[in-house]
């Protein structure tokens, strides 16, 4: 009876350690993912970016007018940490917008935001497609696509 006793001890312990070096590993992965973010997360000193999105009219957010999110080829913009763009404002939902590029075409799709997303003042329900120069609003705020 004690050797069984002293088994399950041991299958115990070595259970928390797997758990333990599970949990670390989930804070390393979000740490690096926060620290590549915060790097490139404006596209100020990106050299490889496909577009950009800049403010043209940012309605009741804080952002400012003139302000540039560097698009990668699949891009979401929302509230929630995992966007590529994160907008930290009330009319932006979590997950707000989609963006990506096939075949040198930008398309823009909503996704099921509370505020909406447009291309040029049509509602992007079903992904529309965008060139340079037309306007993506999502929620009250206004970008100009740019390459």
């Amino acid at each position: 009876m004690p050797l069984q006793i002293d088994s399950f001890l041991f299958i115990l312990r070595i259970l928390l350690v797997i758990l333990l070096y599970l949990f670390l590993m989930q804070v390393v992965l979000a740490i690096t993912r926060d620290l590549r973010k915060s790097g490139g997360g404006s596209g100020a000193g990106r050299s490889k970016a496909l577009g950009h999105l800049v403010v043209v009219n940012s309605g009741p957010s804080s952002l400012m007018p003139g302000t540039r999110f560097a698009l990668e080829p699949q891009t979401s913009i929302g509230r929630g940490p995992t966007n590529t763009i994160q907008i930290s404002d009330q009319v932006v939902s979590a997950e707000h917008s989609r963006l990506w590029l096939r075949n040198g075409v930008w398309y823009v799709q909503d996704a099921g935001s509370a505020n909406g997303t447009y291309v040029n003042n049509q509602p992007a329900r079903e992904a529309l497609t965008a060139r340079a120069g037309d306007i993506v609003s999502v929620g009250y705020i206004q970008f100009k696509l740019t390459q």
